[in-house]
């Protein structure tokens, strides 16, 4: 086996290597940024039948050396190298669905940020509530508690008018009971000299 034989096998390994190995039947995209040409054949010998625009969807029906045959959205089937198959679509067709899927996003964020706003204003609105009840809350007990020394101020000033009203009773008892002594004891005394003690008969007769 000559050495040059040698080196074509070793470069159709490393070719084969390379290539890219897709399934039958899966979709694929001509690679972006690239307008190739189908054929009628797989070789560049073969005539070109077509051309296809970078990013446009193919179905790869079958691969030969580095050439696969395809059918695209036309239903025209070619072969073209397969290193210019690509898994992935191209932008032009990836910007409609991430915009699609972003502006998903986006409204469901707006969604989720009014969600929050209106918690948000409904925390603010029972913070503000509460702050309002706390306030008449003190301000009722403030003025409970003013009426209650109020009323402690009253009960003292009654108590002690009633102690010193006692005490006028009392001194006015004393005084109408001395008096009443006092009048009795004088009586007492001036009755027997103003009535004059009648004499006793004489007990027999002479």
């Amino acid at each position: 086996m000559s050495k040059k034989f040698l080196k074509i096998l070793l470069g159709m390994a490393v070719f084969a290597y390379a290539v890219p190995s897709f399934a039958d039947d899966s979709q694929m995209y001509i690679t972006e940024n690239l307008q190739t040409y189908m054929r009628s054949g797989a070789g560049d010998q073969y005539r070109i039948t077509g051309s296809l625009v970078a990013g446009a969807p193919v179905t790869v029906l079958g691969q030969k050396n580095k050439y696969s045959l395809i059918r695209d959205a036309r239903n025209r089937n070619g072969w073209i190298l397969t290193k210019e198959l690509s898994d992935q679509p191209s932008s032009k067709e990836q910007n409609p669905i991430l915009k699609a899927k972003i502006d998903a996003l986006t409204l469901k964020l707006n969604g989720l940020d009014d969600s929050w706003k209106q918690r948000v204003s409904e925390m603010q609105r029972r913070t503000t509530q509460a702050e309002s009840q706390s306030s008449a809350l003190l301000e009722e007990n403030a003025n409970l508690k003013r009426e209650m020394d109020t009323i402690k101020s009253k009960n003292r000033n009654l108590e002690a008018m009633l102690d010193a009203n006692k005490q006028a009773i009392a001194i006015q008892w004393f005084i109408y009971g001395g008096s009443v002594l006092g009048v009795g004891l004088l009586l007492g005394l001036i009755l027997p000299h103003l009535i004059p003690s009648r004499r006793r008969k004489p007990s027999g007769w002479a």
